[in-house]
């Protein structure tokens, strides 16, 4: 698994380097956000078009464009101020949980409290490895109902590049790949935080998000499902656009629709979120009114091609194969929000949400802040949208999928927050440097005496 993480990193580093504005930490977490999803459209590609899966046949088309990519690459490791006090005591805590989760990680087996991840994810993926393409699989799809033929293939294309690397279809290999996405999943967060914070603020929130009893859970006890990754690729996104919404860089508006699109090929509550994200794009667009092709290929080109490559290649899903079960409303409202306020696994990430928005107008938060706590209700609503359907008996499906849809949505919802306070701490800064009197100074001139 470290080969093929850092495998990945450097071919998203190769694809979308050039435009991520930080240090290596952003270039790391994004780089391996984008490659893991690259990767997985490459084996894709290659299995529709017949093409044997051999590592050398994945990785040779990268060479060229990584030479290309040295070439104008800058050398040397940007000087990082020291770390004060409250700094560094929030980098150890953002340090230390993932650090000691990792060990408990390898020894949780694949059983049946993670079923889904063994029979849905790395089966999909060893599938795909031992027939040595994606073929045979979708031919007899209809024969693996439980294995959900419907959902995006992203991690399963991604555990099928572990095992080629690997040699063999090994489970408590390719299942590394949530705690890789978890590691991600802090520098993102790190990286678009710092681009909406003073650095104290930003190590702070990313100390709470490392130490999110149920992330942690979704992303180390859970390995195997694709809800980390999925959070990755949302945070990403909605974090992009909104700083695209509030400065209008062509770059966070190509990286945020990059990463909308993959969010929709991870799950099928990415489809949903690219929907938005889509008319959030077109609309800032149209309110615009831009007539710059590059701009509107660079908002739409990414998910018009994963939505067509979807409708062309997986079957349709059945989510609202049971009709509409409206007496699901109340049960499934009530249910999201005494999850989402429950400080156990939680902490105080949607308490702390819901005081960022009252005083949102207050802070005078522009329209790009409101894009993150607007993600996190969008993805809320579709939620309660899948629950009125009558697919499943509502209880059971409470308690077999709300938890993990909202650790989808709990880094977003403190990037909002660490925004919010980080323009607390900005405006409080700017009142004090014009409330501070000017220093007194003495005319020396006028209180020197004359020398005889």
């Amino acid at each position: 698994m470290p080969l093929a993480a850092a495998l990945a990193t450097l071919a998203g580093w190769v694809a979308v380097g050039r435009w991520v504005r930080g240090g290596w930490t952003a270039q790391l977490a994004l780089g391996f956000a984008a490659g893991a999803g690259l990767i997985s459209l490459q084996l894709l590609a290659l299995g529709l078009a017949g093409v044997p899966w051999r590592p050398a046949w994945v990785l040779l088309p990268w060479t060229p464009l990584l030479a290309l990519r040295l070439k104008g690459a800058r050398t040397g490791w940007p000087r990082v101020k020291r770390l004060n006090g409250v700094e560094a005591l929030a980098l150890a805590a953002a340090l230390a949980a993932p650090l000691l989760w990792l060990p408990y990680e390898r020894l949780m087996p694949l059983s049946t409290r993670n079923w889904d991840s063994w029979a849905i994810w790395l089966f999909k993926a060893k599938a795909f490895y031992l027939d040595g393409g994606v073929q045979g699989f979708f031919g007899r799809a209809g024969e693996f109902p439980f294995a959900q033929p419907s959902y995006p293939l992203l991690v399963p294309l991604y555990g099928t590049f572990v095992y080629l690397l690997t040699g063999s279809a090994a489970d408590h290999v390719a299942k590394a790949l949530s705690p890789c996405y978890f590691f991600a999943l802090l520098g993102a967060f790190y990286w678009l935080a710092r681009r909406m914070a003073p650095r104290p603020v930003a190590l702070v929130f990313l100390a709470m998000l490392a130490n999110l009893h149920m992330v942690n859970i979704v992303a180390f006890e859970l390995a195997g499902y694709a809800d980390t990754a999925l959070s990755v690729y949302v945070l990403l996104a909605a974090g992009l656009l909104g700083l695209w919404w509030k400065a209008g860089e062509a770059a966070d508006l190509a990286l945020g629709s990059l990463f909308a699109s993959l969010a929709a090929w991870t799950k099928n509550e990415g489809l949903f979120f690219l929907a938005g994200a889509g008319l959030l794009m077109a609309a800032r667009l149209g309110l615009r009114r831009s007539l710059d092709w590059r701009l509107w290929g660079a908002a739409l080109a990414s998910p018009g091609a994963l939505v067509a490559l979807r409708a062309g290649l997986l079957p349709a899903s059945d989510l609202a194969g049971g009709g509409l079960n409206w007496a699901n409303l109340g049960p499934g409202l009530r249910s999201v929000l005494g999850h989402a306020f429950d400080t156990g696994p939680y902490n105080l990430t949607f308490w702390l949400l819901a005081a960022s928005v009252a005083a949102a107008w207050k802070l005078r938060l522009g329209a790009g802040w409101w894009i993150l706590p607007g993600t996190v209700l969008w993805q809320a609503t579709g939620l309660l949208g899948v629950y009125v359907t009558g697919r499943n008996e509502i209880q059971w499906w409470i308690g077999t999928s709300l938890d993990r849809i909202l650790a989808q949505l709990a880094p977003l919802a403190l990037l909002a927050t660490a925004a919010a306070v980080g323009a607390w701490f900005e405006q409080a800064a700017s009142a004090s440097r014009h409330l501070t009197p000017p220093r007194s100074s003495r005319n020396l001139k006028a209180g020197t005496k004359k020398r005889a």
